[in-house]
């Protein structure tokens, strides 16, 4: 007989759900055995005695056995929680916190027994998010998620589609956070077709209160649903399939429901893009949890003894460095210094520390702090800009101190006069855009006051010779950049370098930031349809990155997108995917060797232009010129290096003036011929 997949899976609980799960496995014949485990025994003989019959009636191989205890489990490869305490349930709202106390005792003595169990663990027993989080604390068990909102999300999918009249295939949402009452329906980010539309929420919601209801009524409790979720899980979680599965799982210190993706067994978090609102929904649902998990942790975790203190976390760094410049991003929130070890980590020197040195950008979650500092900055007289495109407040004291907060992103900063840079938010995600912004301002002015330029300029680097790219906005510095990195270049930058001259030569440093490829140009490069992939199997790209774009990434448009401004909204890549998702190498660093201005001519035949146009003062960026990160928190030097050395170098370089068409391949092979270093 061929072996199984999969070895022994334990099922805890011989009532409705661990019924229906046992017959799951028994029928679906990829393991080997399932070990049930009940509370008197009794129910988990009788389960035994009847799947043998059901499996010696279908003829599947799978052994079903009954496990006098909980520790005879611990060879299984996973196993399934669902127990259920005796207690009536009365309540009309909040049904499934109803057996948080009946239930928790129960979960709590079952981590015991299975303390540091290796294998992965799927917890069904309601309240079924706290009871997830009571279990992986009191046993310390590494693998452990909790059903419910992946049974939310199917009826959310099949209550939209009844009601928009649309096959259910054809919707992509989800429901996440609590399984329960404040279970958040992602309508913002719910697509059908591939396209956005308006959700009906409140009559979604109804149909979502009524079928549990429904069942309830005619059976007595969910079983079927709630099984087949388990199934989900745990093909997902032991890597027989690929595929999204909404468990409860412990993400940034928070235990709810999500999006994971797993591939060959590994967890992905994908949460889909929430608005404020469902923002706010999100936050006070993963309140009340907490709060119900509160007096748990005191009866049965031995955890921290305040709410404080039991919702910190322990503080991360990454030290960022480039040339002899660095600076350290420390944070309460690992997302943050994680963020800025995948942002500056392919091009500048990134890695984590064990503690902040030098220079130091705070960057910590705390709403508080971004009430206090947005109130106190409004109570005063203050100054307004634009910083990342974005209106931020601010104001300076006499002694220099700034206070400032950006209403839209919900963050607020302090930044002292030689001092460090503090960073707060209400979430993580802007607190971790905010923090590499601002980490890469601080090795800006540090690198300016040692000598160095910005450059408006794309760079590809090969053996050290770096090729630079000029025009303005349009010109096609991006289009030449990503050929030459497509033909085997590495990619330095695609808008903008730092260059400082070291003899009688120019060394060039790369400018860290997600990079914007066209949508037109991810198509003319054979990118589009593996980067749409990526997109609908809930991958993301950089979050600055336009709604606009990803819908059309979702729909399959390649049609370029643009502002009203006249601006071109553009896929937006973290620089990882750079590599990961497009092939591309980059480049930490290189001597400029060869200068190309090139425009792109529909229709013309690649071509090089009888122009001298050299490089000239306008091509660098200033304090004048900067228009996206003005210098509000006085990181930059007030002298610059002149750019007259500079010029000098750039001028003795080979420089071409070059007609690009859009022809893929003859574009390709004619930079190859202009770059080549014999020419």
């Amino acid at each position: 007989m061929t072996a199984l997949p999969v070895g022994a899976i334990g099922v805890i609980g011989a009532g409705a759900v661990g019924q229906s799960v046992a017959m799951l496995l028994a029928a679906g014949a990829w393991c080997e055995s399932v070990r049930i485990v009940s509370r008197t025994g009794l129910s988990a003989q009788a389960l035994v005695t009847d799947l043998e019959d059901m499996c010696q009636v279908i003829g599947s191989p799978v052994r079903a056995v009954h496990a006098l205890d909980p520790g005879r489990l611990a060879s299984c490869e996973a196993v399934v929680l669902c127990p259920r305490a005796d207690f009536t349930n009365t309540a009309r709202t909040n049904v499934r916190m109803a057996g948080l106390g009946a239930n928790a005792s129960v979960i709590a003595d079952l981590a015991r027994k299975l303390a540091h169990y290796q294998g992965l663990v799927i917890v069904v027993t309601n309240p079924v998010d706290v009871m997830t989080r009571l279990f992986a604390e009191v046993s310390g068990c590494p693998r452990v998620h909790g059903v419910g909102s992946n049974t939310d999300t199917a009826r959310y999918r099949l209550a939209l589609a009844y009601l928009l009249d649309v096959p259910v295939e054809a919707v992509d949402g989800h429901v996440i956070g609590e399984h329960g009452d404040r279970a958040l329906v992602c309508a913002s980010a719910t697509r059908v077709g591939g396209l956005p539309v308006p959700v009906p929420v409140r009559r979604v919601r109804e149909e979502l209160s009524a079928r549990p209801a429904r069942i309830n009524a005619g059976l007595g409790r969910s079983r079927c649903g709630p099984a087949g979720a388990v199934i989900a899980a745990l093909r997902a979680g032991l890597g027989l399939a690929d595929a999204v599965v909404e468990l409860s799982v412990n993400h940034e210190g928070r235990w709810m429901g999500i999006p994971l993706r797993f591939i060959a067994g590994t967890p992905t978090v994908c949460l889909p893009r929430l608005d404020a609102a469902e923002t706010r929904q999100l936050v006070a649902a993963n309140a009340e949890l907490r709060d119900a998990y509160a007096p748990l942790a005191h009866l049965y975790a031995h955890a921290q003894t305040s709410q404080k203190e039991e919702t910190a976390v322990p503080r991360t760094a990454t030290r960022i460095a480039t040339a002899t410049q660095a600076v350290t991003v420390t944070s309460n929130s690992k997302v943050v210094t994680d963020w800025a070890l995948r942002y500056f980590g392919p091009w500048w020197n990134a890695g984590s520390a064990t503690s902040g040195s030098g220079p130091l950008v705070t960057a910590d979650v705390n709403p508080e702090k971004v009430t206090g500092i947005a109130q106190c900055v409004a109570d005063r007289p203050h100054e307004e800009t634009d910083y990342a495109g974005v209106p931020m407040l601010f104001d300076r004291d006499d002694d220099g101190t700034v206070l400032a907060s950006q209403s839209e992103e919900k963050t607020a900063y302090r930044a002292e006069p030689g001092g460090d840079l503090h960073i707060y938010g209400c979430e993580d995600i802007p607190v971790a855009l905010a923090a590499a912004r601002l980490a890469r301002e601080v090795i800006r002015g540090q690198l300016l006051a040692d000598g160095w330029s910005i450059l408006h300029a794309s760079a590809v680097v090969r053996d050290g010779r770096t090729v630079l790219t000029l025009g303005g906005k349009g010109a096609g510095k991006t289009t030449t950049a990503l050929l030459l990195a497509r033909a085997g270049w590495q990619l330095l930058a695609n808008d903008r370098v730092f260059i400082r001259r070291e003899d009688d030569r120019l060394r060039v440093l790369p400018w860290p930031s997600a990079a914007a490829v066209g949508l037109g140009l991810l198509a003319a490069l054979g990118w589009y349809d593996q980067v749409r992939e990526r997109v609908q199997r809930g991958e993301q790209l950089h979050p600055t990155q336009h709604r606009k774009v990803t819908d059309a990434l979702h729909s399959g448009s390649r049609t370029p997108l643009w502002k009203e401004s006249g601006k071109e909204l553009k896929p937006q890549f973290f620089p990882d995917q750079l590599h990961a998702w497009l092939g591309l190498t980059l480049a930490t660093e290189g001597h400029a060797s060869r200068v190309l201005f090139p425009r792109i001519t529909p229709g013309a035949e690649p071509a090089v232009l009888d122009e001298d146009r050299g490089v000239a003062a306008s091509d660098f960026f200033t304090a004048g010129t900067e228009d996206r990160y003005p210098d509000v928190f006085g990181l930059l030097p007030g002298d610059r290096p002149g750019t007259e050395p500079l010029l000098e170098l750039l001028g003795e370089l080979p420089r071409h003036s070059l007609s690009l068409g859009r022809d893929v391949k003859a574009n390709s092979d004619f930079l190859a011929q202009v770059t080549d270093p014999t020419t």
